[in-house]
């Protein structure tokens, strides 16, 4: 009789034992959630030649998309890069870009394309721009195109000159980028993104749901069989 209260007593830890392994089980064999993170295009950095071939800027037509970088490369011979309307070239437009004068080969201009839709420049030096030193990015292929746009330039009368460098980040070589006013968010060079956000924590997180009730409920079942057992054996 003692040794069949003995195994009904003893039963339960058997059986809660068994539940907590399986439970464990379980949970281990779980397939681990697909991963939802994507990768967003890279943004492109293109380099705009200013005066290396003369009176141009090379390429003079240049196709972006929002987010990248126009870097301008000054070669020499006191240029600019300056932003105008398609309706009034040869003229700085208010809040457009404007790199100053610079006659340095070292020195760069950069923005960032903030809207797929056209962007009108020119070379502010006196009549550079009338000789057809002007580009756009993003042209339309027809109606204002850069071909109309160097047309208009052509004949049109220079009336102001901007008093400040806008809208960029100038860089020198050898010297830290100097972002101007207005400036979007750009890199006179290249520039490794930084990190946003802290650590992530090492530990590893507690049990919860299921899981967590066969633990427990599996141990309390093993203290009350380990109670009886001593009970009969006293």
């Amino acid at each position: 009789m003692r040794s069949f209260l003995t195994l009904a007593l003893l039963a339960p830890v058997a059986l809660a034992q068994y539940d907590y392994g399986n439970s464990g089980g379980s949970s281990s064999s779980m397939p681990a959630p697909a991963s939802t993170t994507s990768s967003s295009p890279a943004q492109a950095t293109q380099t705009v030649s200013v005066g290396a071939n003369g009176l141009t800027f090379s390429p003079n037509s240049i196709t972006a998309n929002v987010g990248d970088t126009i870097t301008f490369a000054f070669n020499g011979g006191n240029h600019t890069v300056t932003e105008a309307a398609f309706s009034n070239p040869c003229n700085p437009m208010t809040k457009g870009f404007f790199s100053g004068f610079t006659g340095s080969n070292s020195e760069t201009f950069s923005i960032v394309v903030t809207s797929t839709d056209p962007i009108w420049f020119y070379c502010a030096q006196i009549t550079h721009c009338q000789l057809g030193m002007v580009g756009a990015i993003n042209p339309p292929t027809t109606g204002n195109t850069l071909a109309a746009f160097q047309k208009a330039a052509s004949s049109a009368n220079t009336k102001s000159t901007p008093s400040a460098v806008y809208g960029g980040v100038v860089s020198v070589k050898g010297s830290p980028a100097s972002t101007a006013p207005g400036a979007a968010s750009v890199t006179g060079s290249p520039a490794s993104p930084t990190s946003s956000g802290g650590s992530a924590s090492s530990s590893s997180p507690s049990p919860t749901g299921n899981s967590a009730v066969s633990l427990s409920g599996g141990l309390a079942m093993v203290a009350v069989g380990a109670v009886g057992v001593a009970a009969l054996l006293v």
